[in-house]
């Protein structure tokens, strides 16, 4: 039966190269003896040899439309376009409550010290980290080689919360901890600083959400997600890759909070909330704390 099976998926299989462990963001596979293995499946002892039906055969949109970006500084036309540190705007967001970035906690990565001097102009009081846990943040934090002052300040008086988070909105790890960081954000002041480690799809997914919930229109949401195109990749607005990319991106959110068109984005924004454990007075909070008239 499972061979039939398996003849039956053959031409529906792809392999994704992607950034990181795809199986392990989206809870495919566990860590077994220092190795990682399909979780709870019969697939678990099969072998699979991988073969290509046709010669040479590849993804072409991809080839045709690369995007490269580099950790050079010169190669960027200010800080804060390399940063990927900008604001979130839409609907009813109070000015300067809400913003976006790359990771300024890190130890390595070259954008980091910059969008920490980013954060500290911006007056950050609260930062929700999705890409670090606990452990790793205070191992950069303590380190010699830390960059970030600011960041480091912010850590060391309890504004700062860090969960790792898969790169999979929809996953269940993902919305667990998402859940700790949003309610962290209740009880602390703005402005507020969300960054993953790009400040791309992580962070996007979360700046989509709450500015959904305060009335973002979809082109709204849209021009935000796919400034960090523009930012990182100097992609311009309405060319072939662009609308590509953003389109994948938004549509893939929009799935995530299971919107309907016909209805209004807030309310799947707060069904979403719901669905990862917010109460009605935790998800009010959040918009009292972030909408112009809160």
């Amino acid at each position: 039966m499972l061979k039939k099976l398996l003849s039956l998926c053959a031409a529906a299989l792809a392999l994704a190269v992607n950034e990181g462990s795809f199986a392990a963001d989206r809870g495919l596979t566990a860590l077994k003896d220092d190795a990682r293995k399909l979780r709870d499946s019969p697939l678990e002892s099969l072998r699979v040899m991988p073969t290509l039906s046709e010669k040479r055969g590849h993804a072409e949109p991809h080839e045709r439309l690369p995007l490269r970006a580099t950790d050079v500084r010169g190669d960027y036309d200010s800080d804060a376009v390399f940063a990927n540190f900008r604001e979130v705007r839409g609907g009813r967001l109070k000015r300067r409550s809400l913003y976006r970035s790359s990771i300024p906690s890190s130890t390595e990565r070259p954008r980091a010290p910059y969008a920490d001097r980013l954060a500290r102009e911006a007056g950050i009081r609260t930062v929700l980290n999705l890409a670090n846990s606990p452990e790793r943040l205070k191992k950069n934090m303590e380190s010699p080689a830390c960059r970030s002052p600011y960041y480091r300040m912010l850590w060391r008086g309890g504004g700062v919360i860090a969960r790792a988070l898969p790169a999979a909105p929809e996953h269940v790890a993902f919305r667990a901890g998402l859940a700790e960081e949003l309610r962290f954000m209740t009880k602390r002041p703005a402005p507020y600083l969300i960054h993953c480690a790009e400040g791309k799809d992580r962070a996007g997914f979360v700046s989509f959400l709450l500015a959904a919930l305060l009335d973002a229109s979809l082109d709204e949401l849209k021009n935000d997600y796919g400034q960090s195109f523009v930012n990182y990749y100097h992609l311009k607005r309405g060319e072939p890759r662009y609308v590509m990319h953003v389109d994948d991106g938004i549509e893939s959110f929009c799935r995530t909070v299971a919107w309907a068109p016909q209805e209004p984005l807030r309310r799947a924004a707060e069904r979403y909330l719901r669905g990862i454990g917010l109460t009605a007075v935790e998800i009010e909070t959040l918009k009292r704390r972030l909408a112009q008239d809160g």
